[in-house]
């Protein structure tokens, strides 16, 4: 496998990419860890101090070095809008994602998601995986939407219901 992109262009986005996630976006991190629902539907800390959120960032960074997972800003013309990423996982990569609110709705995870699969695919990745939490309907037709069907149920590792899904390329 090639290692990560460090950008990648959403080409149905104009002006939006995701970029490599580096210690200077330690504020998405902050921000994102404050709007109610990212840390209900995802493994985003409950708010993170700015310390905390810088060690998240760079953590980012140690992950992609050794080829294990990668997490991107979803960057709209220079602000900041989300992050997605992908992460080897038991059964292979799995993609994940997170919106500040006032930037749903406009297709630009399902197109992040998209685009990393693609990506993966033409590394030689052939099912791809996705989770959401039982209830988080807006994750599960980000998912429909790019093309994951329902494999079966899990447990996250806080104990809480999921639903796994896969795409194969």
């Amino acid at each position: 496998m090639e290692p990560f992109p460090w950008r990648i262009e959403l080409g149905e986005h104009p002006g939006v990419v995701l970029r490599t996630l580096e210690l200077g976006d330690w504020i998405v991190e902050y921000d994102l860890s404050r709007v109610p629902d990212v840390p209900l539907w995802t493994m985003y800390p409950a708010d993170l101090d700015e310390e905390r959120a810088k060690m998240r960032a760079d953590l980012n960074l140690q992950l992609a070095a050794t080829g294990m997972g990668i997490r991107y800003v979803i960057d709209e013309r220079g602000t900041a809008l989300g992050t997605a990423g992908i992460g080897r996982g038991r059964h292979g990569f799995e993609v994940f994602y997170a919106l500040k609110p006032e930037a749903r709705g406009r297709g630009l995870v399902t197109g992040a998601v998209g685009a990393l699969v693609s990506w993966l695919n033409a590394n030689g990745e052939r099912d791809i995986w996705l989770s959401t939490l039982d209830g988080n309907a807006a994750s599960e037709n980000v998912a429909r939407r790019a093309g994951f069907e329902r494999v079966d149920a899990g447990t996250h590792v806080d104990g809480r219901p999921l639903t796994n899904w896969r795409r194969r390329g």
